[in-house]
């Protein structure tokens, strides 16, 4: 067995115990007693698999967790917990924002069968960029989940800078691990593409999605929802009418639901792909470009395709303020938006300077952890109220009752 394992705790015994009964199972195991430590060692070696505790302190686990989702591969997370239900929330929720799988939860005191127990459910794969292996889902338990509930749309707002209203949510899929876990997007795409369930798990995505539209627009909510879609799935003959027939299924307004292809996938010669997109945004979808200015797109493309949103990749809102070459990309980006027509969102916002440098280049809309974190349908609804009524504080942006 070549699995890597990190164990974070500040407990010297809990460390011991643990990377001892590991080492006896196979594993190659380093250890780290504070989030700052950890982020020390995965600056220098990779990792398939993080065990932490949720009470490694606030900062230190946002820094932790910050450093994983920079990586560049995936590793899981295994997140160790005692009685604190606060910190235990916010660790889930930062691994949920940052994309993070979450593999499971072990309750205090950690015993090692448990946790050998959950590690032998983790199958291998190789890193998407031939870094390490990643920890994905089995592809067992992944079809027996697509057949029953282990898919879980997640929704996360994005908000226009102009007046502060909700602009709409985009939708991320997440697995609903059976030991309390969730794991991200990037586990579950990673198996659908090598495995071929791609067009499966899109269109099980689009109907989890639309079920909920459609209980919101039952509550008199218009809330639009983004959901990401590949130009594999627009080469399927029957892609566009499963779509329509989705919407219509649910009674939906078509303009409430809007397909993101990311630039990457953006092929000029693929005239289906193309066509489906043409005839989708005339039955009224509205069509998004995902991740411009990632280094992809011939631009030529954008006169062609319908597109009325364009999404810059979230690593130029991050450099911008020390970057000056990635904010005149940005700058660029946005102007090439209003140019054709398209509004501009700046996604991966964390903080109220990269707000603030967004705000004053002229994007439209803005979305990432600074404005919400991805959440279910429930909280979504209750945020959307709470930042309507000026109850949510969005730092930079002045509350929702002060821009009526």
């Amino acid at each position: 067995m070549n699995k890597r394992i990190l164990v974070v705790d500040t407990s010297v015994s809990v460390r011991d115990i643990l990377g001892q009964q590991l080492r006896q199972a196979g594993y190659h195991v380093a250890v780290a007693e504070s989030g700052q430590q950890a982020a020390d060692i995965l600056g220098t070696e990779s990792f398939d698999i993080i065990v932490s505790a949720a009470q490694v302190s606030p900062g230190n686990l946002y820094d932790l967790m910050r450093v994983v989702a920079d990586l560049a591969y995936e590793p899981a997370l295994v997140l160790v917990s005692g009685a604190d239900e606060h910190a235990l929330d916010t660790a889930r929720a930062l691994a949920l924002a940052y994309s993070i799988n979450l593999l499971g939860v072990l309750r205090r005191p950690v015993e090692g069968h448990a946790l050998l127990a959950l590690l032998d459910g983790v199958a291998n794969v190789q890193g998407a960029r031939g870094e390490g292996g990643n920890a994905v889902l089995a592809e067992a338990e992944f079809v027996r989940g697509l057949m029953a509930d282990g898919l879980a749309p997640i929704f996360q707002p994005k908000v226009r800078l102009r007046d502060g209203t909700l602009a709409g949510v985009e939708v991320f899929a997440r697995w609903k691990s059976p030991q309390g876990g969730m794991l991200g997007a990037g586990a579950i795409l990673r198996l659908a593409r090598e495995r071929g369930y791609m067009d499966i798990l899109t269109y099980r995505m689009l109907e989890l999605a639309a079920e909920v539209q459609a209980r919101w627009v039952a509550e008199g909510r218009q809330i639009e929802m983004a959901v990401n879609v590949t130009i594999d799935n627009l080469r399927k003959d029957d892609f566009a009418e499963t779509v329509v027939g989705v919407i219509e299924q649910w009674s939906l307004p078509p303009h409430l639901m809007r397909l993101e292809l990311s630039e990457a996938d953006l092929d000029i010669d693929a005239d289906g792909p193309i066509e489906v997109l043409k005839y989708l945004s005339g039955r009224g979808v509205r069509l998004g470009l995902d991740d411009f200015a990632a280094g992809y797109a011939p631009l030529i493309a954008l006169k062609d395709i319908p597109f009325d949103e364009m999404i810059v990749d979230r690593r130029f809102a991050r450099r911008a303020a020390a970057d000056k070459r990635a904010r005149i990309v940005l700058e660029e980006a946005i102007s090439l938006a209003h140019r054709l027509d398209m509004s501009c969102t700046c996604e991966g916002i964390e903080s109220t300077d990269q707000l603030a440098i967004v705000a004053a280049i002229g994007a439209d809309t803005v979305q990432g952890y600074h404005v919400a974190k991805p959440m279910d349908g429930d909280h979504l609804t209750r945020w959307a109220d709470d930042w309507e009524a000026g109850r949510v504080d969005i730092g930079g942006m002045p509350p929702r009752d002060w821009l009526r």
